[in-house]
């Protein structure tokens, strides 16, 4: 029987803001078949393509059905029955018990999840849940594996790279036709191609091919995923399982936008693709490891249905964080342990629901920061409460049972539970299958002696807490359970208090000691305690808290001294602005935080000399970008020219370009509209039309009709950048626009449930208004 949490409602159960009156309950489909092979004949001709499938279906009688948008369907077959239907979206047939035989032939042209460059004459799978229907027959639904061969003909010099082994090439003049064999049962949205011209380069792991795949005209960059080596020997030595297949390939594509985890051959976008000035503060290592990670977590094992998706994306988020510790440092993980925690709280501030949860409309609206962030947040618990060493030893054991298999959380669980001898319900309740997370509250309470407070939030979790108590004689390393909606600690002589310092535990702290232990605490030596004394000191502005959050600027670590600008920014007093101009870290990354706590100070003429002078000396791209967004937030007009005279610098994905475009919006003049309109619709570069196209939204009414013509192009970035501009012009025309991207069939999911969210919320903004 499940554990239910104390004070269970509607709220911890569903969620809050999350549920909306469109989303429907989605379980698995029973299909009345299993594949047992798919094969497929494809000639692909710029952004044509036709096609054959033969397909192997072991089944009991009944009726089936097939997944397959905007076919123009030649012919179809089932055991040589050609009695189907077919209404653009689904094919239904009747099957026999035992063995059949489907063979459909079909035409269609790229497009949905399916991306053609014309210019580039490349052409991509890109999505994921719906990502095989666009092009070959198939299920989109993740439990459903087959293993798969493909022939695929394409003109030369192009190349075509999809999964498993090429086992032939064959030269037929004009065309070249490649044959993959993917032996392996796996998900058809595991399945992928990709055509272009490329430059390939090959090394080994441990016995494994590993093929990198750049689009030509950028093979000096192939440097950028050099990490790949480290993070396969890594995870094969964490997992205790060795990457499970022969080759690992890489191809970066510009149709991508992120990356895509197709079985033995990631898709990557371009932008991972960066000059060595950028890689002081860019790096794509995360990327190749997140990615690289899935496939253990995601295509050795796979989430039996969109519900479940944090058993792949949680779990490559976290061990990504994992190869991150062993690649850079414990202090790197802790503090990418920290920044997931941040990006899920903002989330959560709008909106929360259950990491488990079969109410949507579509599915992607599943690949949240609840599934990402808080999914990887969650496993730090669970490792935090097993140990690391049956924490692992679990892994192997999920692994291992499932290899090849469909899995929901409850697999998982009972694998864990296995390992460790421990009963887990009451963990996974609480953490997977309910809303929310754990928050602890930090005061000192003076009655005679100090006595440390900590008070849990609106549901009280089992926590296990390492609590650091510093005194006048040494310190204490403290292991409490906290169980309870209130704990008190008299602690004698107490000079401050730091709660999980080795940011151990899934837990929000508020640290609400006085400023004098937060003086103190600012010179612990984790990094977890120096950032809580930063956040919390921003709450006063005497002389003491701003030197001390100007010598947290210094600190070695990078992430703190990033923490303790941005605090340093939220007092906003002239000043925190002094005492903000006076450090100047090493570290670009860090320098970003002071660059960005410059915008906190509105129309702040020192605040934006400061800023231009910063620029004068500045070489890294990023912090160079965030200084003259900061000038735009300042808002003193004067300073247009100032932004306008960086457009022309080149940079990493174009983004000082972008900054300039962000800035000018802030700004808001005429003629910085007119800025925007052009570089919306023909910009320099995708990111700067991006840009140009989201910041539209800050010109409100009139922004609209441009706006409405960007939700249709093509380009999906572009569109979902259009999305929420048409969101932030507040007008009710906007209305329309989005209700019909909201209808359109053709939309990626992602896009349509922005769409459907931005919907909600400018009902809200309108009926304020009215």
């Amino acid at each position: 029987m499940s554990y239910i949490p104390p004070a269970d409602s509607d709220q911890i159960r569903l969620g809050r803001g999350y549920v909306l009156r469109e989303h429907v309950k989605n379980y698995p489909i029973n299909f009345p078949c299993n594949f047992k092979k798919a094969t497929y004949f494809l000639k692909i001709d710029r952004s044509k393509i036709e096609g054959e499938a033969d397909l192997v279906l072991e089944c009991r009688k009944g009726q089936m059905t097939l997944e397959g948008k905007h076919f123009n369907v030649l012919k179809f077959s089932v055991n040589g029955r050609n009695n189907f239907h077919y209404d653009g979206n689904h094919f239904k047939f009747e099957v026999d018990d035992g063995e059949n035989h489907v063979k459909i032939g079909y035409r269609t042209s790229a497009t949905g999840s399916l991306q053609f460059l014309e210019d580039r004459a490349e052409v991509s799978s890109t999505g994921e849940t719906s990502n095989p229907v666009y092009w070959i027959p198939s299920i989109s639904e993740p439990g459903i594996k087959t293993s798969t061969e493909i022939f695929v003909m394409v003109r030369k010099p192009l190349l075509a790279i999809s999964n498993g082994e090429l086992v032939e090439t064959k030269d037929l003049g004009d065309w070249t036709e490649y044959h993959w064999v993917m032996d392996f049962p796996h998900s058809f949205y595991l399945t992928s191609i990709a055509v272009a011209e490329f430059s390939v380069f090959r090394e080994q792991v441990d016995g494994v091919n590993l093929e990198y795949y750049l689009p030509k005209g950028i093979e000096e960059y192939a440097w950028n995923l050099e990490s790949t080596k480290r993070a396969m020997e890594f995870f094969s030595s964490y997992t205790g399982v060795r990457y499970p297949f022969k080759k690992y390939a890489q191809v970066v594509l510009y149709g991508m936008n992120g990356g895509m985890e197709y079985i033995t051959s990631t898709h990557l976008t371009w932008r991972v693709i960066h000059d060595k000035r950028a890689d002081v503060d860019y790096s794509a290592d995360s990327l190749i490891a997140h990615e690289l990670a899935h496939q253990w977590f995601g295509d050795l094992v796979t989430t039996k249905d969109w519900a479940n998706i944090w058993l792949n994306e949680g779990f490559a988020t976290y061990f990504q964080a994992l190869f991150t510790e062993k690649d850079k440092g414990t202090e790197e993980f802790i503090y990418d342990m920290y920044t997931k925690l941040k990006t899920y709280l903002e989330e959560y501030n709008e909106y929360s629901r259950p990491i488990v949860s079969r109410y949507y409309k579509w599915a992607d609206e599943l690949f949240d920061r609840h599934t990402y962030q808080k999914g990887a947040m969650v496993l730090h618990a669970l490792r935090s409460l097993l140990g690391d060493d049956e924490f692992r030893k679990g892994i192997r054991t999920y692994l291992e049972k499932h290899s090849g298999k469909s899995v929901d959380t409850e697999d998982f669980r009972k694998a864990m539970e296995e390992v460790s001898g421990r009963d887990l319900t009451q963990f996974f309740d609480l953490y997977v299958y309910s809303a929310g997370h754990p928050e602890i509250s930090v005061s000192v309470q003076y009655s005679g002696s100090p006595t440390v407070i900590l008070e849990q939030g609106q549901v009280t979790y089992p926590l296990d807490l390492e609590i650091k108590l510093v005194t006048d004689s040494g310190e204490e390393i403290r292991h409490v359970q906290f169980n309870s909606p209130r704990m008190e600690l008299p602690v004698p002589n107490l000079k401050y208090v730091c709660v999980d310092p080795k940011f151990n535990t899934f837990v929000v702290i508020h640290d609400n000691q006085g400023e004098e232990l937060l003086l103190a605490e600012s010179e612990d030596r984790d990094i977890m305690c120096r950032i809580r004394s930063s956040l919390s000191l921003s709450k006063y502005s005497d002389e003491r808290a701003i030197k001390t959050l100007g010598r947290l600027i210094d600190d070695l670590f990078w992430g703190v001294s990033y923490e303790a600008s941005i605090s340093l920014g939220k007092v906003k007093t002239k000043e925190a602005l002094e005492e903000l101009s006076r450090h100047i870290h090493p570290n670009p990354k860090a320098r970003r935080g002071l660059a960005k706590a410059l915008s906190e100070f509105k129309y702040d003429e020192k605040a934006s000399a400061i800023a231009v002078s910063l620029l004068k000396n500045e070489d890294s791209y990023y912090v160079r970008a965030e200084l003259i967004r900061s000038l735009g937030k300042i808002g003193i007009q004067k300073y247009r020219e100032e932004i306008k005279s960086h457009y022309s610098e080149d940079s990493h994905l174009d983004v000082i370009k972008s900054s300039v475009i962000e800035a000018l919006a802030h700004l808001g003049s005429q003629e910085d509209y007119e800025l925007l309109m052009e570089k919306a619709f023909k910009g320099e570069s995708l990111p700067v039309r991006e840009s140009a196209t989201r910041w539209l939204g800050k010109f409100g009414e009139r922004a609209v009709e441009p706006l409405s013509v960007l939700v249709k192009d093509k380009f999906p970035r572009v569109r979902s950048s259009a999305v929420e501009a048409l969101a932030d012009t507040s007008s009710v025309r906007a209305i329309p626009v989005l209700q019909a991207v909201l209808g359109n069939e053709s939309e990626d999911g992602r896009i349509r449930a922005l769409a459907m969210r931005k919907l909600y919320s400018l009902g809200k903004v309108q009926s304020k208004q009215e």
